[in-house]
């Protein structure tokens, strides 16, 4: 005689996400590998496009010299991790740090907010750069956000107002005037321009400068 068995199979339970502390984090990071911890959670980049590195290395140089010249505080690339709590650490793109928050600089971490977090957004990061990580940014005191586009050749820029982003301007000439890097604004048409991107900060950095006066 068969019994049919009246009581429902339980539904399969999800495996517990394993959840580490921001020094475990920093033990699992190497030279060649790039993650975010968030709310204890390790998230793993996958390698950058070439379109991504033409675009951090343009940039990267550009402010870093601008910077330098300006001697306005430190530029930094995408291996420098930011600590925000001990389950909480971010590594952008590129960060400025302004000299008045210099003191927060440790030899493998920054502690705290940088001045300004930029992200080159891509397919695997992008659902992550405009949702956690930018509440992150907002809720730990970074004041301007940038977030480059290679794929839909677009940049946003956000100013932080008591914990929320406000979108900023770029004018009908396609330049944007950073509020927190005195002095320094961008063609965001650089960004997408094959010529642009191949050209040495020396030769932009000028053109930057005399802008200003």
């Amino acid at each position: 005689m068969e019994v049919e068995l009246l009581t429902p199979t339980a539904p399969p339970r999800t495996p517990a996400v394993k959840r580490i502390t921001f020094e475990e984090y920093l033990d699992l990071l190497t030279e060649e590998s790039k993650g975010d911890l968030i709310d204890g959670v390790l998230y793993m980049q996958t390698p950058p496009s070439d379109d991504h590195e033409q675009i951090f290395g343009f940039l990267f140089d550009i402010l870093r010299n601008y910077v330098i010249h300006q001697k306005l505080g430190v530029v930094r690339g995408s291996r420098t991790t930011l600590k925000f709590s001990e389950k909480n650490g971010v590594q952008p793109d590129i960060v400025f740090i302004s000299n008045t928050r210099r003191h927060q600089i440790h030899p493998y971490y920054v502690d705290g907010a940088p001045d300004v977090a930029i992200e080159i957004l891509s397919p695997s990061t992008r659902k992550l750069d405009r949702g956690k990580k930018m509440a992150l940014y907002a809720a730990h005191g970074v004041l301007e956000l940038w977030q480059v586009d290679p794929e839909g050749e677009t940049a946003e820029f956000f100013r932080n107002n008591n914990g929320v982003w406000t979108p900023m301007p770029v004018n009908e000439d396609g330049i944007f005037h950073s509020e927190t890097i005195s002095g320094f604004w961008l063609n965001v048409r650089w960004l997408f321009d094959e010529a642009s991107l191949n050209k040495n900060s020396l030769d932009i950095i000028p053109l930057i400068l005399a802008r200003n006066n």
